[in-house]
């Protein structure tokens, strides 16, 4: 049908165009012209529309499936879209939903606090597992311990409340003459994970329980200083130990790795191998072969770091030498179990 208006209009022009020039000729010319700008256009327009709606039902539908109202679901595709993100990665990917969810809380000053915690709960995003870094100072847990700068000293701190807008941290041992408006920097240990640090305005300071609350808005702005060069995974991994002893004899100890990365790993011994204990010193290289699913890596490697842990004396190893092939094997390993471990977390959430 609308090949057919297209002909006529087609036909009609060339017929117009064979005639002498007048100013009706191409005030008739303009008007088909126009006509037909306007049937293209309007068609386009309309074909968008309806995949867009179709788009956004679909999203909507796969979030109504995860648990989540249409409203939320709503909220997530207008404020991806406003920030040109893939609404589908909100349900995914933590730091999108958060990025998301803030411009969300500036867009809206009566913003619902509850349905927040919902979304995040039924996306599984209310907690970070171990393995996972934070990417915002929502995700700090509640009582974690660090430091607060000042340009009058550094103090002892600890998170003790936190909301959508704001964290609350107790200074614990002094305190010290800090005002509103104040610009201070806090910096924390994550145990198995890295140092953080961010900066941040006091919105308000008042006294609890003998201490004084630092009242602080929450950032995206959470800096990350990672202790190693590559994330070491907790995954117990067979390897055999091989040192050398004074006397030329090589001892063979099998065991299972506690971590590893690509740069090395940490394994433990009980406290009762004697003699192997004596030849694992520090700085002292030591010969490892690891065996992944049958595939065996043989890397030279320096005892870096000896600790004790219960009645084992465990020791964290760099490799010295390894090949780019075993690195980049090593390397695809940990990224498939993290992810495994991602699925048996959510899985386990979803249980819960």
């Amino acid at each position: 049908m609308e090949d057919q208006r297209v002909n006529i209009l087609v036909d009609s022009f060339k017929e117009a165009t064979s005639k002498p020039l007048t100013l009706e000729n191409v005030l008739l010319a303009l008007v088909i012209f126009s006509f037909i700008g306007v049937v293209v256009f309007g068609a386009y327009f309309l074909r968008n529309w309806f995949l867009q709606v179709k788009q956004k039902q679909h999203f909507i539908n796969i979030s109504k499936s995860l648990g989540l109202t249409e409203e939320e679901a709503e909220i997530l595709w207008e404020y991806s879209k406003k920030l040109d993100r893939d609404p589908y990665l909100t349900l995914e990917v933590k730091p999108t939903f958060e990025k998301v969810i803030d411009e969300y809380i500036k867009s809206n000053p009566n913003f619902n606090e509850d349905m927040i915690r919902h979304m995040r709960k039924v996306l599984g995003f209310d907690t970070v597992p171990p393995f996972m870094p934070l990417t915002s100072t929502k995700d700090i847990d509640l009582y974690q311990g660090g430091n607060l700068t000042t340009d009058k000293g550094v103090y002892p701190v600890a998170l003790v409340d936190k909301d959508e807008l704001y964290m609350y941290w107790a200074i614990l041992d002094a305190k010290p003459p800090i005002q509103k408006g104040q610009t201070v920097k806090i910096s924390f240990l994550r145990r198995d994970d890295a140092i953080y640090s961010f900066e941040g305005t006091v919105e308000d300071v008042f006294e609890e329980k003998g201490r004084l609350i630092l009242k602080i808005p929450h950032t995206l702005n959470l800096a990350r200083l990672q202790r190693r060069k590559e994330i070491r995974l907790k995954v117990k991994v067979p390897i055999k130990v091989f040192v050398k002893t004074k006397d030329g004899e090589t001892l063979i100890y099998e065991t299972e790795t506690e971590d590893i990365s690509s740069t090395g790993l940490k394994f433990c011994v009980p406290k009762s191998e004697d003699k192997l204990l004596a030849n694992l010193k520090l700085s002292e290289e030591i010969e490892i072969e690891i065996n992944i699913n049958g595939i065996l890596i043989q890397v030279v490697a320096v005892i870096r770091n000896i600790s004790d842990k219960d009645k084992y004396q465990c020791y964290g190893v760099e490799f010295k030498e390894l090949d780019k092939k075993d690195k980049a094997f090593l390397n695809e390993f940990i990224q498939e179990k993290q992810m495994e471990m991602i699925k048996k977390y959510k899985q386990l959430r979803e249980k819960g």
